[in-house]
């Protein structure tokens, strides 16, 4: 099915964003590599702000359902906790697909956008809050319905423990990034799903 002008609008703003930065990204040339006018986008959008907020709201949601909601919620059974651990370890995988937008190199989405956005524009801010909020809500039921199946060897906050996860997840994502190497995520998440098994 053809892409029509909006959604390549926003893919083409998010991988902007994604590479480049919100003010390093150029409206003028991201329409102009969509052969489109500005008339077309602001047929669709009155800013490079409210694409920007679309781009969050839709590619990353999609991103966050994609990757971690339809295999843990869709998917519960006796093996949540190993679940769990086969999407962290996905994201190695991950980076390595030629047709995903996520590379080792710029790093983590969601948390390239929290460091530039989040702190300059209340709705930027918002609608990045919602993105985390519903990837933790995710990992915290995910680990809610594996303490009640008795998958753990004890009790504990579900809430502080993903909020844990998702730390270390996006310290390993960074590490990765710095260095440019994968191998930082592999090493640093392995340590992060011993943890997880033993819990």
């Amino acid at each position: 099915m053809k892409k029509t002008l909006r959604d390549r609008l926003i893919v083409a703003m998010f991988e902007a964003v994604y590479t480049k930065g919100y003010h390093g990204s150029n409206l003028n040339e991201i329409l102009k590599s969509l052969s489109a006018s500005k008339g077309g986008m602001y047929h669709h959008f009155k800013s490079k702000k409210e694409l920007t907020l679309c781009a969050i709201n839709e590619v990353l949601d999609s991103a966050v359902t994609e990757l971690w909601e339809k295999p843990l919620l869709e998917h519960e059974n006796d093996n949540t906790i190993d679940t769990l651990c086969e999407c962290i370890s996905g994201y190695a995988a991950l980076t390595q697909t030629k047709a995903a937008a996520i590379t080792v190199e710029y790093g983590c989405p969601l948390n390239n956008m929290i460091q530039e956005l989040s702190s300059i524009d209340d709705d930027f801010a918002y609608a990045l809050q919602n993105i985390h909020a519903k990837w933790l809500e995710i990992i915290t039921h995910t680990l809610q319905h594996a303490q009640d199946n008795g998958e753990c060897k004890g009790e504990f906050d579900v809430f502080n423990v993903a909020l844990f996860i998702i730390c270390a997840i996006e310290g390993a994502i960074s590490s990765a990034k710095v260095y440019n190497d994968i191998n930082y995520y592999i090493k640093s998440t392995n340590e992060l799903n011993i943890y997880i098994k033993a819990l």
